[in-house]
């Protein structure tokens, strides 16, 4: 008897891939493709791209623009912590008991 051998030739693509996949939320994947829209509307010339777009808003980002996204990031105990770290420079050696009880004391009066 023969045996067949059937051998698959793949065939690899040698093209390389230049774009990534990129998670955002879906609202804003909608506000990203209708500011898209609203700068490809023109009379001439070629339509600008996502990459472009996206690159560009980047480029205006200011340092301060930095900081309050970074600082919306922070939770409750982020901010806690923050302060307690700060609140040990000026009293070195505090415990975090001695500074919760700072905040009980010091921190609920309003003048």
């Amino acid at each position: 008897m023969e045996q067949v051998s059937s051998v698959k030739s793949s065939k690899v693509k040698s093209t390389t891939i230049s774009t990534v996949p990129l998670r955002v939320k879906r609202d804003t994947k909608r506000r990203v493709l209708a500011e898209l829209a609203k700068v490809n509307k023109k009379a001439i010339g070629r339509k600008v791209r996502v990459d472009s777009l996206i690159l560009h808003a980047i480029s205006l980002l200011t340092d301060a623009d930095i900081l309050a996204v970074q600082d919306n990031s922070l939770s409750n105990a982020d901010r806690l912590e923050l302060q307690f770290r700060d609140y040990q420079k000026v009293n070195p050696g505090a415990s975090k008991d001695h500074f919760l009880g700072h905040l009980l004391t010091f921190g609920n009066k309003q003048d």
